[in-house]
């Protein structure tokens, strides 16, 4: 290993945009089966899906007033067909 490095040429490092955490969970056998069905239908792993899918579900998370409001607007959609 040399004493002295002659950094006058190092550029800086490039900053990672969507640094992943890594963690450890437990996954019932049955979830992580359908997990790694998934992702495979949507041509990618199993991690890679959970994270998508996540992600997703995080977009279109409702309110609880939102939720009822979409039930209820459903509800009354068929009682007039």
């Amino acid at each position: 290993m040399k004493t002295k490095y002659d950094l006058s040429n190092a550029k800086a490092a490039k900053k990672r945009l969507g640094l992943k955490v890594q963690k450890s969970f437990r996954l019932d056998p049955e979830v992580l089966l359908w997990l790694e069905e998934q992702g495979e239908k949507h041509g990618m792993g199993y991690q890679t899906f959970l994270n998508w899918y996540l992600n997703r579900q995080m977009a279109e998370e409702k309110t609880i007033a939102e939720r009822v409001a979409s039930l209820e607007a459903e509800i009354f959609k068929k009682k007039r067909a």
